[in-house]
């Protein structure tokens, strides 16, 4: 019996564990976070777009990092960064694959193939 309320006890912890880390995780856009996301089942992969903007950062061997606010086709906002092996061209539309703040890859798409509400809001 003892076992039992044991077990029960863990699942229940781990979940909470789980749920605040999707609460921590929300809208955040640092290296932990996507760590975190990546990790967590609860957090789903996604699909949100950017209009490409200057690098915010340049470091060693020319990776370039873009912090942003991306939209979803819903047209739901959230703080994402990414990095790239090159400096983007400026005013091209992305297509990030996500899950919550950490991006797996993404793709350059033309205009046409951003959802409208996500398109009204990135342009």
């Amino acid at each position: 019996m003892k076992t039992i309320k044991a077990f029960v006890l863990l699942i229940l912890l781990g979940g909470a564990a789980l749920f605040g880390a999707t609460v921590y995780t929300n809208n955040q856009s640092d290296e932990l976070s996507g760590t975190i996301d990546q990790l967590n089942p609860l957090v789903s992969k996604g699909e949100v777009y950017v209009k490409t903007k200057k690098a915010d950062q340049i470091i060693e061997h020319g990776i370039t990092i873009y912090t942003q606010e991306a939209v979803n086709k819903d047209g739901k906002k959230r703080e994402i960064t990414f990095k790239a092996d090159h400096e983007l061209i400026t005013d091209r539309y992305l297509k990030i694959y996500n899950k919550g703040a950490h991006v797996e890859t993404y793709e350059e798409v033309s205009r046409e193939a951003v959802p409208e509400k996500a398109l009204q809001l990135i342009d």
